[in-house]
């Protein structure tokens, strides 16, 4: 009877020891799977950089801003020549007699020269214009980078998204299994284990829609950099250090003083003043410098001195503007669209101190929103390891365990959202401030 009355006992504290084991188990596995995770090397990827520099290679936008600048430059040489030299030839079907004999045929040249100044002016209009189209290729270019490196970090955060949520559905499966360790052993209802599973499968159908806007995000990169992008890639855990943003006051100065866009309606400004000058002198008298050859056959007839003796005649000539309202006409409108982009110039310094003021606050809110989430991961992660503990024993119920969970997924990925938006704004500010 003894031995009867034992076995009993016996199986009810071998039950008791196998339940308080297998979550305990449950736990020690769930741990050495997150320590794995963390321990595995990170094969980081090349980063944004390298697509800037395919970009910059291969973007058609940014080719069609250089050929544009190119253009320009080429204009400045053909704006300083003088006009063509002017070359006659002719001959004499019917000779006209002279007293030396009669002339057979005859060559002139001759060259025209703008008032003094002119060719100068065209010159330095085309000099500006061309700076003017340098100026845009160099806004080009550091809108591209900016652009590049934006869809990148859409890209991180997507991965980190992804991976995140699968971490979150590894704990669920862990936190299943202990579900149904209590319920096999009487402390939980089957619910927990319902709830969990519907959990899972909301998240499983979460991460799938995630993955889904990796095409989009590559098709995007796609067209940035003009070259073929493999998707998903690799993608760190953790984005590397980020240089510090300069002073306020010293990215007001620099952005006045480098902004491509004001440079650019500078030069607009001074074509436009040289087109002016160009203008007005072209109103003044041109000058032709020239001399023409004819050649005389001696006369057959008679002996006259110097009989055949070819003639030489230089010319000089003057070109008289007489309808000068043209010119002035010219002048008057190349000076209205200097005011105009003077006006311009005036305008984009205003929207673009705006722009920088609105980035410069987006940076701060950034800065401000990763720290915070930061911070509530760190909690919301021991906390979430004492909630576990908690549920294992008892102590907590399951739905304080999920809220515990959804604030450390939606924590971590807010915080990985800031890092991200505070790196694109860095890049905006860079660019409005034209650091290369």
């Amino acid at each position: 009877m003894k031995t009867k009355s034992m076995n009993p006992e016996r199986r009810q504290i071998g039950s008791h020891v196998r339940m308080q084991s297998s979550p305990r188990r449950a736990i020690f596995v769930y741990l050495v799977m997150v320590l794995s995770v963390m321990a595995l090397p990170v094969v980081a990827q090349e980063g944004p950089e390298s697509f800037v520099a395919n970009a910059t290679e291969n973007n058609p936008a940014l080719r069609v801003a250089q050929a544009r600048y190119e253009a320009a430059r080429l204009q400045a040489p053909q704006a300083a020549a003088l006009p063509d030299l002017k070359i006659g030839a002719g001959y004499f079907a019917v000779p006209v007699e002279t007293r030396l004999g009669p002339q057979v045929a005859t060559l002139s040249v001759s060259q025209s020269f703008p008032w003094f100044g002119t060719l100068g002016a065209e010159e330095e209009a085309a000099g500006a214009r061309a700076r003017q189209a340098q100026a845009e290729l160099r806004d080009a270019r550091n809108r591209l980078a900016a652009d590049v490196r934006a869809v990148w970090y859409r890209m991180f955060v997507l991965e980190r998204s992804i991976a995140r949520s699968r971490e979150q559905l590894a704990f669920l499966s862990t936190v299943r299994e202990l579900a149904r360790v209590r319920y096999e052993a009487g402390k939980t209802g089957y619910t927990d284990v319902l709830r969990l599973q519907m959990e899972a499968e909301e998240l499983e159908t979460r991460i799938q829609t995630l993955e889904d806007s990796r095409e989009a995000l590559r098709t995007q990169m796609e067209q940035l950099v003009n070259a073929p992008v493999s998707s998903p890639g690799v993608f760190p855990d953790v984005l590397p250090p980020m240089p510090m943003l300069p002073a306020e006051d010293a990215l007001r100065e620099r952005m006045l003083a480098h902004n491509p866009l004001l440079q650019r309606l500078d030069d607009e400004g001074a074509y436009w003043n040289h087109r002016s000058d160009a203008a007005r002198l072209m109103g003044y008298p041109m000058f032709t410098v020239g001399v023409t050859y004819t050649a005389i056959d001696p006369r057959t007839d008679m002996v006259v001195d110097g009989s055949g003796r070819d003639a030489i005649l230089p010319q000089i000539g003057i070109s008289i503007p007489l309808f000068g309202s043209r010119y002035s006409a010219m002048e008057e409108q190349a000076e209205q669209q200097g005011i105009a982009a003077r006006q311009s110039r005036d305008d984009m310094r205003n929207r673009l101190l705006v722009q920088l003021e609105e980035r410069l606050r987006d940076y701060r809110d950034a800065l401000r929103r990763r720290d915070l989430n930061q911070r509530l991961t760190g909690i919301a992660e021991q906390t979430r390891e004492v909630g576990l503990q908690e549920y294992s024993t008892g102590m907590k119920n399951l739905e304080d365990l999920l809220v515990i969970e959804r604030s450390l997924l939606r924590y971590a990925l807010a915080g990985e959202q800031a890092e991200a938006d505070l790196r694109t704004t860095y890049d905006v500010i860079m660019y409005l401030t034209a650091e290369e």
